[in-house]
């Protein structure tokens, strides 16, 4: 298993979630990108466009080290996984967290943000896949 941990997480396929994360923390801690991109967009959905890009790769290196394949690399799987994580973010969430608020510009934050990693796992070579 371990074997697997440095393809899965160094691959081609990783780096648009590596910038996606690059982007939410200097967001989130540098300073706020409202002064180049629209406030309410940086300050209340950026983020869930980032999660929407970063927690596809997160599931494909899990699925990659585990059982050697990754399982995100469908447009079914991607709209699936975005539906369960919008189901947990803006219901579960919103009814357990005294400050979790559901909201559905977020879900489709989640949804555009899967089809953005989707589009560019399919393009990106990865070990394994023909060039």
């Amino acid at each position: 298993m371990m074997r697997r941990l440095g393809p899965a997480l160094f691959s081609w396929s990783n780096l648009l979630p590596l910038l996606a994360t690059l982007v939410y923390l200097i967001n989130r801690f540098v300073f706020p990108l409202d002064c180049v991109l629209p406030y309410e967009f940086a300050n209340y959905h950026l983020a869930d466009l980032c999660g929407g890009i970063v927690f596809p790769a997160y599931v494909n290196v899990l699925t990659k080290v585990v059982s050697g394949r990754e399982i995100i690399s469908s447009l079914a799987a991607s709209l699936l996984l975005s539906a369960l994580c919008t189901f947990c973010w803006e219901f579960v969430a919103s009814c357990v967290l005294h400050f979790g608020t559901a909201d559905p510009i977020d879900a489709l934050m989640y949804f555009i943000g899967g089809l953005v990693y989707l589009a560019f796992y399919k393009i990106l070579p990865r070990e394994g896949k023909a060039t």
